[in-house]
């Protein structure tokens, strides 16, 4: 008797579980909201792949340079002079200030 019972439910079970499937896949695929937010995805994610793309580029460029300062001691001066403001120890640094406000005016002559 429990054989028939379960004999007889298993293809009813089976077919519930098939129309669930049908059902919850057309509701993620069909529904206008489902859509209007799958499209609000797919748009994000072209989004993110490009600002990936850019990233990865900008790694590569500064792999690169980091090869490049490795490489040449002078390109690595060079930098540490212009972008750090480094000097040699033996160097003597004159600082000159650019205030226009301490200057004469051309008309004024010094007195």
């Amino acid at each position: 008797m429990l054989r028939r019972l379960i004999r007889w439910l298993a293809p009813i079970a089976l077919i519930a579980a098939l129309a669930g499937g049908v059902y919850g896949f057309s509701r993620l695929t069909l529904d206008p909201e489902r859509a209007a937010y799958n499209q609000s995805l797919r748009e994000e994610f072209i989004r993110v792949e490009a600002r990936n793309s850019q990233l990865e580029a900008q790694i590569a460029d500064l792999k690169a340079e980091i090869q490049r300062l490795r490489a040449n001691d002078a390109e690595s001066l060079f930098h540490a002079r212009t972008q750090l403001g480094m000097v040699k120890g033996d160097e003597v640094v004159y600082q000159l200030e650019n205030d226009a406000a301490d200057r004469p005016t051309p008309t004024e002559a010094p007195r």
